[in-house]
């Protein structure tokens, strides 16, 4: 007579699209400490759309890659779709908006001022809803669940602090205002590595799958 039990068997893998997406998402950070060196090469423009490139396909892998951080909800997967494109929009159709290569004059600052801060605005607010979607989905460990939250303060905190303490950062003198552009590029150049390194170690920890049977027969 044979008979069969099942044995549990856990079986242990990692999450490969964390992994790439945390080494895009870092990757996308080093051109930003290149800027200064390679200003004087002309190649600024070259570097800056490899780092939107690198952010880009980060976050369309932590969208509708096999583990998704939304886990590929449609309305969730186009906001970060979404925040994903709009640095690469923004680098192709900025050129053709007029008024943003017009001559700065008193006729059109102020709406000039208004179109750029918008452009400015629009991945602030996606990046606020991708946050809030990714903790409800519930798709990454609660212990990683914070770590969006604090890239983005540390993204957006300082730029949005330019902006409301203009009147002051005008007053500054030139190492003021060189201290404070810097201040801006490490805090997003933590963020973008800490978060990148944070996916990378979150990726590479064991996860257990569900239990597969394995059957044993055994005969008299």
């Amino acid at each position: 007579m044979d008979a069969t039990s099942p044995t549990p068997h856990i079986a242990r893998m990692v999450r490969p699209t964390w992994v790439w997406g945390g080494i895009c998402l870092a990757a996308s950070a080093v051109p930003g400490l290149l800027w200064q060196a390679i200003a004087p090469l002309g190649v600024t423009a070259v570097v800056a759309f490899v780092a939107d490139a690198l952010w880009c396909a980060a976050l369309v892998l932590f969208a509708i890659g096999r583990d998704s951080v939304v886990a590929r909800r449609i309305g969730c997967t186009i906001v970060l779709c979404a925040l994903a494109g709009w640095p690469l929009l923004v680098r192709v159709v900025a050129p053709m908006i007029p008024l943003l290569n017009a001559p700065v004059d008193r006729d059109n600052e102020d709406a000039k001022a208004i179109v750029w801060i918008s452009l400015q605005l629009v991945p602030v607010v996606l990046a606020v809803i991708a946050v809030v979607l990714v903790w409800r989905a519930a798709a990454i460990p609660r212990i990683y669940r914070f770590m969006p939250l604090i890239a983005l303060v540390l993204c957006v905190v300082p730029p949005l602090g330019q902006y409301a303490a203009g009147g002051i950062l005008l007053s500054m003198d030139t190492s003021a205002l060189f201290a404070y552009g810097a201040l801006m590029l490490v805090c997003r150049t933590v963020a973008l590595i800490g978060l990148g390194v944070v996916a990378i170690v979150a990726g590479l920890q064991p996860r257990a799958t569900a239990p597969v049977p394995v059957y044993s027969s055994s005969g008299d």
